[in-house]
């Protein structure tokens, strides 16, 4: 089922280049679909992010997407945007912090905040007469900040989703769907002297290798989208605590990991402080590695960052 042509080696025959035809445009055919359907599906979040591309970001909602203050933190987590939320207020004059982390608001400092998150976190430390960001994040008091803060919650999935996986099945079934094809078709394999069709069991997994790297266009399930909107978000929480000295840093940190550490969701095992009874200031603290059992997937769907993939932002 092979040509010769100047006497050289076989050449693909008719026969084999439209199996092969065939099969890759059902290849194509199934990356496209998948294409399409990630675009419909992310389609209120490329609007979203359109909608916020040429304004200043809020640091409240750049912190709950950041979901902490290191890379690659997962995203969508409530402790940094209560830690963002304390810092401004502090850094703003309206808040104080001791050294073992309780925030307070006096009298003297108590005024209204335009911002609602700002504004409702005031009312009720002050309220309250003190509170640590571990207690603002769990006490039934502080439900109403919690709510309010909440709304600050950018409305993307905080995981890619799968389509690599699919992709990739889809050229194991095209390679050895062609290969098991031309065997049958009794094509000769292109490129080889030796005419026999059984060489189609073996030539499959090189096709299946070419195929296999363009499915690895597609990110991880488990990546983070939108990494250009990451980088905004990084740049303005950055910007908004530039003033924030790191003596405050620690000591919401220490704030954030409440009486018995808190916990990040995604198992991430932590440096956290460990508070001792030594003057802060005086003595470094030491830290201690607490990995984290997994506490169950995020509310959204959907890791490296591998670029926008079409919506961009």
């Amino acid at each position: 089922m092979s040509d010769e042509r100047d006497g050289g080696g076989p050449v693909m025959s008719g026969t084999t280049a439209w199996i092969a035809t065939g099969w890759l445009l059902a290849f194509g055919a199934v990356d496209a679909g998948l294409y399409a359907a990630w675009w419909r599906r992310t389609r209120d979040e490329r609007r979203f992010l359109r909608g916020v591309r040429a304004a200043d970001l809020d640091p409240i909602l750049a912190a709950w997407w950041l979901g902490a203050s290191w890379e690659g933190a997962p995203a969508q987590q409530e402790t940094y945007a209560v830690e963002v939320a304390t810092s401004l207020l502090i850094l703003a004059g309206d808040a104080e912090i001791d050294n073992g982390g309780r925030i307070t608001v006096p009298h003297t400092r108590f005024r209204d905040q335009k911002d609602p998150v700002l504004a409702a976190l005031m009312r009720l430390v002050h309220l309250h007469k003190g509170a640590t960001v571990d207690v603002l994040l769990t006490d039934p008091r502080f439900q109403r900040f919690r709510t309010v803060l909440r709304t600050r919650r950018a409305p993307l999935r905080s995981r890619f989703g799968s389509s690599r996986f699919p992709a990739l099945t889809a050229a194991f079934v095209t390679a050895f769907g062609m290969s098991m094809h031309a065997m049958i078709m009794r094509c000769a394999v292109p490129g080889l002297p030796d005419r026999d069709p059984g060489w189609w069991t073996m030539a499959w997994i090189p096709l299946w290798a070419v195929l296999a790297a363009v499915a690895a266009i597609w990110p991880q399930e488990m990546a983070r989208p939108w990494p250009r909107f990451t980088r905004r978000c990084r740049t303005a929480v950055t910007r908004a605590l530039a003033n924030q000295s790191s003596e405050t840093r620690f000591r919401v940190s220490i704030s954030a990991s409440g009486p018995s550490g808190r916990r990040p969701p995604d198992g991430t095992a932590v440096a956290r402080p460990r508070v001792t009874a030594r003057a802060i200031g005086r003595t470094p603290p030491s830290y201690d590695l607490d990995p984290d059992p997994a506490t169950g997937p995020d509310a959204h769907h959907h890791g490296p960052d591998s670029g926008d993939f079409g919506g961009g932002d």
